[in-house]
Protein backbone atom coordinates (compact mmCIF):
# COMPACT_ATOMS: atom_id res chain seq x y z
CA UNK A 1 0.00 0.00 0.00
CA UNK A 2 1.41 3.49 -0.83
CA UNK A 3 1.20 6.37 1.33
CA UNK A 4 -0.53 9.35 0.19
CA UNK A 5 1.67 12.86 -0.92
CA UNK A 6 -0.09 14.52 2.16
CA UNK A 7 -0.20 11.85 4.98
CA UNK A 8 3.87 11.82 4.07
CA UNK A 9 3.96 15.73 4.69
CA UNK A 10 2.03 15.84 7.53
CA UNK A 11 4.42 12.71 8.90
CA UNK A 12 7.36 15.05 7.74
CA UNK A 13 6.08 17.92 9.59
CA UNK A 14 5.06 16.37 12.72
CA UNK A 15 8.72 14.80 13.14
CA UNK A 16 9.83 18.38 12.20
CA UNK A 17 7.73 19.96 15.01
CA UNK A 18 8.82 17.24 17.08
CA UNK A 19 12.35 17.79 16.63
CA UNK A 20 12.33 21.37 17.02
CA UNK A 21 10.32 21.21 20.75
CA UNK A 22 13.29 19.23 21.65
CA UNK A 23 15.17 22.92 21.08
CA UNK A 24 12.44 25.30 21.95
CA UNK A 25 9.29 23.99 23.47
CA UNK A 26 7.28 27.42 22.41
CA UNK A 27 7.71 26.35 18.77
CA UNK A 28 4.49 26.96 16.84
CA UNK A 29 3.61 25.75 13.36
CA UNK A 30 1.71 27.75 11.09
CA UNK A 31 1.95 30.64 13.03
CA UNK A 32 0.95 34.05 11.96
CA UNK A 33 3.32 36.72 11.83
CA UNK A 34 1.05 39.58 13.26
CA UNK A 35 1.56 37.86 16.04
CA UNK A 36 5.42 38.33 16.34
CA UNK A 37 6.12 41.33 13.55
CA UNK A 38 3.41 44.43 13.09
CA UNK A 39 1.94 43.62 9.56
CA UNK A 40 -1.05 43.63 7.83
CA UNK A 41 -0.33 40.78 5.97
CA UNK A 42 -1.66 37.43 6.61
CA UNK A 43 1.73 35.68 6.54
CA UNK A 44 2.77 32.42 8.32
CA UNK A 45 5.45 30.99 9.64
CA UNK A 46 5.54 27.45 8.26
CA UNK A 47 7.63 26.63 11.77
CA UNK A 48 8.46 29.32 14.42
CA UNK A 49 10.52 29.14 17.61
CA UNK A 50 10.35 32.31 19.63
CA UNK A 51 13.14 31.78 22.06
CA UNK A 52 15.67 31.48 19.09
CA UNK A 53 14.44 34.16 17.11
CA UNK A 54 14.08 31.49 14.27
CA UNK A 55 11.64 30.48 11.68
CA UNK A 56 11.52 27.62 9.18
CA UNK A 57 10.39 27.56 5.86
CA UNK A 58 9.02 24.92 3.81
CA UNK A 59 8.76 24.77 -0.03
CA UNK A 60 7.51 22.32 -1.91
CA UNK A 61 6.33 22.43 -5.59
CA UNK A 62 9.91 22.23 -7.54
CA UNK A 63 8.99 19.55 -9.98
CA UNK A 64 5.69 20.77 -10.38
CA UNK A 65 5.58 24.07 -11.14
CA UNK A 66 4.65 25.04 -7.31
CA UNK A 67 3.98 27.92 -5.95
CA UNK A 68 7.48 28.48 -4.86
CA UNK A 69 9.16 27.92 -8.49
CA UNK A 70 6.47 29.72 -10.64
CA UNK A 71 6.42 33.23 -11.75
CA UNK A 72 3.38 34.32 -13.28
CA UNK A 73 0.78 36.13 -11.18
CA UNK A 74 -2.40 35.53 -9.72
CA UNK A 75 -5.71 37.09 -10.71
CA UNK A 76 -6.38 40.34 -9.60
CA UNK A 77 -2.90 40.01 -7.17
CA UNK A 78 -0.06 42.68 -7.52
CA UNK A 79 3.21 39.82 -6.34
CA UNK A 80 2.99 36.38 -7.44
CA UNK A 81 3.01 34.25 -4.57
CA UNK A 82 6.84 33.25 -4.70
CA UNK A 83 7.46 37.16 -4.54
CA UNK A 84 5.13 37.28 -1.75
CA UNK A 85 7.24 34.28 -0.49
CA UNK A 86 10.27 36.39 -0.50
CA UNK A 87 8.94 39.51 1.10
CA UNK A 88 7.79 37.77 4.27
CA UNK A 89 11.35 36.46 4.46
CA UNK A 90 13.07 39.32 4.28
CA UNK A 91 10.63 41.29 6.73
CA UNK A 92 12.00 38.08 8.99
CA UNK A 93 15.29 38.83 8.42
CA UNK A 94 15.03 42.47 8.52
CA UNK A 95 13.08 42.36 12.18
CA UNK A 96 16.17 40.21 13.19
CA UNK A 97 15.06 36.42 12.67
CA UNK A 98 17.16 34.03 11.34
CA UNK A 99 15.00 31.85 8.08
CA UNK A 100 15.82 28.20 7.34
CA UNK A 101 14.63 26.63 3.92
CA UNK A 102 14.10 23.34 3.23
CA UNK A 103 12.14 21.17 0.68
CA UNK A 104 9.61 18.42 1.06
CA UNK A 105 12.84 16.51 -0.45
CA UNK A 106 15.06 17.32 1.52
CA UNK A 107 12.86 16.77 4.49
CA UNK A 108 12.33 13.18 3.23
CA UNK A 109 15.87 12.54 2.65
CA UNK A 110 16.50 13.96 6.69
CA UNK A 111 18.38 17.15 5.77
CA UNK A 112 15.98 19.33 8.38
CA UNK A 113 17.49 16.86 10.87
CA UNK A 114 21.33 17.76 10.42
CA UNK A 115 20.34 21.34 10.81
CA UNK A 116 18.00 20.86 14.02
CA UNK A 117 21.06 18.85 15.41
CA UNK A 118 23.75 21.86 14.57
CA UNK A 119 21.06 24.55 16.30
CA UNK A 120 20.68 21.96 19.34
CA UNK A 121 24.15 21.94 19.75
CA UNK A 122 24.88 25.92 19.18
CA UNK A 123 22.01 26.64 21.81
CA UNK A 124 23.77 24.07 24.49
CA UNK A 125 26.97 25.45 24.35
CA UNK A 126 25.13 29.29 25.74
Amino acid sequence: MQISPILKRKALYQEMLNALKLIDSDTKMEFPFSKFIKTTRKYRADFFLPNLRLIIEVNGGQYNQGRHTRAGKIKNQEYTQYENDLTKLNLAQFHGYRVFQFTYQMMERKDHLQLIEKIYKSTCKR
